[in-house]
């Protein structure tokens, strides 16, 4: 277990933190473009600007993401995108485009840029009233450990590269509506369940297909305690086992995961995706709701490297999605509740577009 020492500063008034288990700067070439585009971002805020977007690693900030939308929620802290200039933000997309693949990178950006147009009915006053939130940890001029948080409605990415090493959990993708200017934002993640579920046998549908109100496990963290733990020990054996299926149905299995694991940049995807196939028969897959293309459903992927969720919320149009880690590495490793965890945050549904 990383030990660690942190003292909780106002963001404005961050102190260099001793902090045990940080790695050393790493010179991998795909690492190093990472850090150029994090550098790039900070050298064009003002201070005022970087000292409020400022934590230490394991701030208890990396907890406080919400998917609720303005208005609904102020402890969002960090810097607002209406804050920056267009420089500024254009340098902040960078730093999301080496992170992510390119359809990670379309898919955040439909988010961002355009759904919540839709949603509030914005025109030329959207960059300056968007709510999104950016939050940085550390810091890639003098460490090797670093991260940072974007956090608004429908939308919440929390990225940590340590080392050669690069994470992006917990992750929190929604959409409403589902289709932006003809893109089906989420189809992957829709499409992809249904080709799983139309391949399996009665047999294997009567185990994958649970009874029970459609919504998401776990969500938004909305409390700053880290130490909410929840025992995931409570979802194994429910549902279908991977190791029940057949070649193609894991193949199947597979592809759907991978749509989720390929919103990083491949190379780090890659190496994610090798953990999860190492557990792959011990993966679970859970469905509620109807069986047809024009039905709201729910699906859960229970991998011991990766927990993913897809719930149609309010109907077809309204979507959410996240991502965690089981295995005890939300948040990275500088989590201030190592040890075994988390689905800390129990997601409560609400209807927030009525």
């Amino acid at each position: 277990m990383v030990a660690l020492t942190i003292n909780i500063l106002n963001a404005q008034t961050v102190e260099k933190q001793k902090i045990e288990g940080v790695a050393e700067i790493s010179t991998k070439p795909s690492i190093v473009v990472l850090a150029t585009a994090m550098k790039n971002f900070r050298a064009s805020l003002s201070n005022e600007l970087l000292a409020d977007a400022s934590f230490p690693l394991g701030h208890k900030e990396s907890y406080s993401w919400t998917n609720l939308p303005p208005g609904r929620d102020e402890d969002r802290g960090g810097i607002r995108f209406g804050e920056l200039s267009i420089t500024q933000l254009t340098r902040f997309y960078e730093v999301l485009s080496v992170f992510l693949s390119d359809n990670g990178y379309t898919k955040v950006s439909l988010i961002t840029k355009d759904a919540e147009k839709h949603l509030s009915d914005i025109s030329s006053s959207f960059w300056a009233s968007n709510p999104y939130h950016i939050a940085l940890f550390g810091n890639p001029e003098t460490d090797g450990s670093w991260g940072f948080q974007l956090d608004g409605h429908h939308l919440a990415l929390n990225f940590l590269v340590h080392g050669d090493a690069v994470s992006v959990v917990p992750a929190l993708i929604g959409t409403a509506p589902a289709t932006i200017d003809g893109t089906v934002v989420l189809e992957n993640e829709r499409g992809k369940a249904f080709a799983l579920l139309d391949s399996l046998d009665e047999n294997q549908k009567k185990k994958a297909i649970q009874t029970g109100r459609r919504g998401l496990q776990v969500g938004a963290g909305r409390s700053t305690d880290p130490f909410l733990n929840h025992d995931y020990s409570e979802f194994v054996g429910i549902g279908l086992k991977a190791s029940e299926m057949n070649d193609t149905q894991k193949e199947n299995l597979r592809n759907l995961i991978k749509t989720y694991v390929y919103n990083l940049e491949t190379e780090f995807a890659d190496i994610w995706m090798t953990d999860i196939d190492a557990g792959l028969d011990d993966t679970y897959f859970v469905w509620i709701g109807g069986t047809t293309p024009t039905d709201p459903i729910y699906y859960r992927v229970f991998n011991p490297s990766i927990w993913i969720e897809f719930n149609n919320e309010s109907g077809l149009d309204h979507i959410h999605t996240i991502i965690r880690s089981p295995d005890g590495k939300d948040y990275g490793i500088f989590a201030l509740n190592q040890g075994p965890k988390t689905l800390l945050e129990r997601y409560v549904f609400e209807d927030h577009h009525k």
